[in-house]
């Protein structure tokens, strides 16, 4: 197996992608099964009211820097940056709800970078500095305008994470990690569609 998914991250970066070893990273979204009951009518009911169906729209992050909301493979590449700009300050303040915007809803991956900035602000514990640093973005394949293909070398830095005290709770070892991302581009801005750490 060549890649591996990247998802459900509540331990270190590379050894939680690694410990779900599944082959092709994002999974497709799977068609969700609608809970809709139908009423056999009846002449005694009473009118009912329906309640629109909650739709559940992703906001999209107002701070994306123009550079990297342009409609062109430099675009992508500091879309990518940004991406991983914003995971740097989710785990290290932490800080929740500002990688999905930065997403579809489908990026089991995003999903799972959004959990474990979740998870450390739930247990008052944060990263003693940025998890990541990037060394190489470029843009793989950008013959579909509207859906690039990138790739981002960074280094998983050896950084710890800690409680409230100062207290170490895990190290994170240095290790450099290949990502290969999806981008998809509608309205005027960039969105990841899927994420896979790439061996």
């Amino acid at each position: 197996m060549k890649k591996t998914s990247a998802a459900l991250l509540a331990v270190p970066l590379a050894a939680s992608m690694l410990l779900l070893s599944g082959c092709g990273g994002d999974s497709k979204p799977t068609a969700s099964s609608s809970n809709t009951t139908t009423a056999s009518p009846t002449t005694t009911a009473a009118p009912t009211t329906t309640a629109s169906p909650t739709t559940t729209t992703r906001t999209t992050d107002p701070n994306i820097p123009a550079a990297a909301r342009a409609h062109t493979p430099a675009g992508a590449e500091a879309f990518t940056k940004y991406f991983f700009e914003r995971m740097n300050v989710a785990w290290t303040v932490p800080r929740t709800g500002i990688l999905n915007p930065l997403c579809q809803a489908s990026s089991i991956a995003c999903a799972a970078f959004e959990k474990t900035a979740a998870r450390l602000s739930a247990q008052g514990h944060r990263y003693d500095g940025n998890p990541v640093t990037i060394t190489f973005i470029g843009v793989l394949n950008a013959t579909n305008p509207n859906r690039y293909d990138v790739l981002a070398n960074v280094v998983q830095e050896r950084r710890n994470e800690i409680d409230a005290a100062g207290k170490t709770i895990i190290t994170d070892q240095r290790k450099n990690l290949r990502f290969h991302f999806v981008l998809s581009y509608a309205g005027s801005n960039w969105s990841v569609s899927s994420l896979k750490l790439v061996k």
